[in-house]
């Protein structure tokens, strides 16, 4: 009996590693192999690709598709998805327009890159090939192209207007983002490569460095032959045409280099995949006959166990163990109808300011806040709800049964407050925002992967009202959303043709009736029609194209200034709307003031308006009121605008070094018949006074309202008593004028006017 259980716990000691060994390694492995051969499909079609996108950026056509191509394309991507990729490649290949062409080539290559999951197919060692590989370098291709078409287009104008000279230094720019990221990235990444053929990517990177230097050596005579030209005759465009082909030659180079450099990689991950499957495979036969009748027994318990395991590993978050997006939604597949009365209810939590953070406290306080954020997550949490991560700073909570959706609704509210507060984390305090976005279904409905987008739409909705808030989804949310997406689209095009550019509103000294400013407020010109910013700001926020707004309205503001500075010896204010993003890096005020200075115009010539509710956000509040007072040491001037709205005013006068506030219009708009809107007016006006700031109010559009402002000590007045917003031409006449209010009419022919 106690050999038998010697011989027992013998086999057992003998068989459960070997089961253990056989059930993780062929699932595991096979599945590996499987994974990697998708890969690889994916990498020889993206090779395939290659020529054609080459071909395009140089000749401007692609004359033959291979039908290999096409069926390829087919059974990579399957019934899901082949359909998708079939239409980016004839978009991509029947489009004139070739920028427009490699756009749909790079994004062509880029859901290839995604479906065949080349970032994590191969070792540690290449998973940053795929992004340098379709985004850095496709890039270059296509930016290196406009700039070559804009080379010929420009070569042929018989004459150079301002919007080219400013359009083609942007244009070169995004270009030498590009390129010199890529250049950079070979540098550094390619340095620990230890693969057998690293050295001939080492070696197409050079060639490609070279290229580009090349490329923009030659671009550059472009650039200031265009800054100096008046007509296309005076463009050094053929140097950057010729270049063109080589630069595009060598990147493509270095693009088969990346791809062959993958799929040896790949090809040796297999192989070792297969060995160690064929190494399992022969030490689990030998153990398994040895010891068969037990192993029958025991290796349905421990592959049942090695299965869970694995899953765990695809289906969990590993900072915080939380299961994570996939696991979400194979949840919300799995859910049954929902019953009569009852609905499905989502909400999408997201730490704002999240990447702020993580640059002023490191990566480890970040992880850490993600951890405690879980933790408390895990604890708020009903015990039916199922709580993920889903990336990022993002966390999902599902309540598969839900009865009252109004109770369902503060609690949202509940976890958004709870969330939000200052946490010590390793001797530092961190103040983390929240903010939530809700979907909940029709009754008796299926949960659908489409609740989460609607959710992160209802979450992008609560970010635009502010720290701590919450919305949940309406229809018209995702309505807005794709006209975003359509304004967004035809803006681009916009901001590259010109149509994008300031009006001035101008403001006036209420005692002497002089102009002393005006305000540049942005306009879409199209067609002889204007636009206003309200029907295209939210998109280009949305779209990230504000940046790119903010510097054509400043440079058309400085062109003004100049010629402000020829024409008139007068002081006059130009005012630039600046958002958080120019006031959140030092880097980019110094900038700002060296453009400045280059231009041969004075800080004091730029009123910068600035919004209190650009410092609502704790996080960062603290360096743009360090980079607003640089600025005002700089010799800008320093406008706070909306003054009285906001949620900080004193606050807000005692910590900024401000020269004027903006009396909003909702204080201005009958004033002088209000008795209770005089008091705080005056109270307004009093305070700004009494801190030897200036002040002035916008929306006056009475004599009346100027006569009691007058009274009451305001210094400078703006509005439609004055002047709408007009372009720069309209605005050097009036300043031409002079004394502004003399010319004013009557308040009795205004009203009939704006009737």
């Amino acid at each position: 009996m106690h050999i038998r259980g010697w011989l027992t716990g013998l086999i057992v000691f003998l068989l459960a590693p070997s089961l253990l060994f056989a059930s993780l390694w062929f699932y595991n492995k096979l599945s590996s192999v499987s994974a990697i051969d998708k890969s690889l499909d994916g990498l020889h079609i993206t090779q395939a690709l290659g020529p054609l996108i080459q071909e395009k950026a140089i000749t401007g056509t692609v004359r033959h598709i291979p039908a290999s191509l096409r069926s390829q394309l087919t059974g990579f991507g399957g019934p899901e998805r082949a359909k998708y990729l079939s239409d980016l490649l004839d978009k991509f290949t029947t489009e004139k327009d070739v920028n427009l062409s490699l756009k749909q080539g790079r994004e062509l290559a880029l859901a290839i890159t995604q479906m065949a999951r080349l970032t994590t197919a191969g070792s540690y060692e290449t998973s940053k090939l795929p992004y340098l590989l379709n985004d850095m370098l496709l890039s270059v291709v296509i930016e290196s192209s406009k700039m070559a078409e804009n080379a010929r287009r420009l070569s042929k104008r018989d004459t150079i207007n301002v919007w080219d000279k400013m359009s083609i230094p942007v244009q070169g720019g995004q270009f030498k983002v590009a390129a010199d990221g890529a250049a950079r990235e070979t540098v550094q990444y390619f340095e620990y490569l230890k693969g057998p053929h690293a050295d001939n990517l080492r070696q197409k990177a050079v060639q490609y460095r070279s290229a580009n230097v090349q490329f923009q050596t030659k671009g550059s005579k472009l650039l200031s032959s265009t800054i100096k030209g008046a007509t296309g005759k005076d463009i050094i465009s053929e140097p950057v045409i010729a270049a063109h082909p080589e630069l595009i030659h060598a990147t493509f180079m270095l693009w088969q280099e990346i791809l062959d450099y993958l799929n040896e990689n790949l090809e040796q991950q297999r192989s070792q995949t297969l060995f160690a499957v064929s190494l399992a495979g022969f030490v689990g036969a030998l153990v398994i006959f040895g010891a068969f009748g037990i192993a029958v027994a025991l290796s349905r318990a421990l592959a049942d166990r090695t299965q869970q395991e694995f899953e765990n590993l695809g289906f969990h978050d590993p900072l915080t163990g939380l299961p994570n997006r996939r696991a979400l939604l194979d949840k919300m597949r799995d859910l049954p109808q929902s019953e009569d009365g009852q609905r499905i209810g989502l909400i999408v939590f997201d730490l704002r300011q999240f990447k702020k953070i993580n640059n002023q406290y490191g990566d480890q306080t970040g992880d850490a806040i993600l951890r405690l954020v879980g933790e408390q997550l895990t604890c708020l949490a009903e015990p039916e709800d199922f709580l993920s991560r889903t990336g990022g700073s993002e966390f999902v909570l599902l309540r598969p049964a839900l009865q009252d959706h109004s109770q369902f609704e503060r609690f949202a509210k509940k976890v958004a407050q709870s969330l939000a507060k200052e946490r010590p984390v390793d001797g530092q305090k961190v103040v983390v925002e929240v903010n939530a976005g809700l979907y909940i279904n029709q009754a008796g409905s299926s949960a659908t992967d489409r609740m989460l987008i609607d959710a992160t739409l209802a979450l992008r909705s609560a970010k635009k009202k502010g720290p701590r808030k919450t919305a949940i989804f309406v229809p018209e949310m995702r309505a807005v959303f794709e006209e975003h997406s359509e304004t967004a689209n035809e803006l681009l095009d916009a901001i590259d043709e010109g149509n994008i550019v300031p009006w001035f509103q101008p403001q006036v000294d209420i005692n002497t009736g002089k102009i002393v400013g005006a305000e540049a407020l942005v306009r879409w010109v199209d067609n002889g029609g204007v636009r206003y910013p309200g029907s295209f700001l939210p998109a280009a926020e949305d779209a990230g194209y504000m940046k790119l707004i903010e510097a054509t309205v400043r440079q058309q503001a400085f062109n003004l200034a100049t010629t402000l500075n020829t024409q008139t010896d007068r002081c006059i204010h130009l005012g630039l709307n600046v958002s958080a993003d120019l006031l959140g890096s030092a880097k980019a005020a110094d900038a700002l003031h060296q453009t400045v200075l280059d231009l041969g115009l004075k800080p004091s010539d730029f009123s910068l308006e600035i919004l209190e509710a650009v410092m609502i956000d704790e996080t960062a509040a603290d360096p743009i009121k360090e980079n607003i007072a640089h600025l005002s040491d700089l010799g800008f001037f320093i406008e706070l605008d909306d003054f009285g709205t906001g949620h900080s005013s004193i606050s807000s006068l005692r910590d900024l070094h401000v020269d004027r506030v903006k009396i909003d219009r909702s204080f201005v708009s009958g004033v002088n018949n209000k008795p209770d809107l005089q008091k705080f007016t005056s109270a307004l006006i009093n305070l700004a006074k009494s801190l030897d700031i200036s002040v002035l109010a916008e929306g006056v559009e009475t004599e009346e309202e100027r006569c009691w402002l007058q009274q009451n000590g305001c210094d400078v007045i703006q509005g439609f008593l004055i002047s709408k917003a007009v372009p720069q031409e309209q605005l050097m006449t009036m300043i031409l004028r002079q004394d502004i209010l003399k010319t004013l009419p009557s308040t009795e022919t205004l009203h009939a006017v704006q009737a």
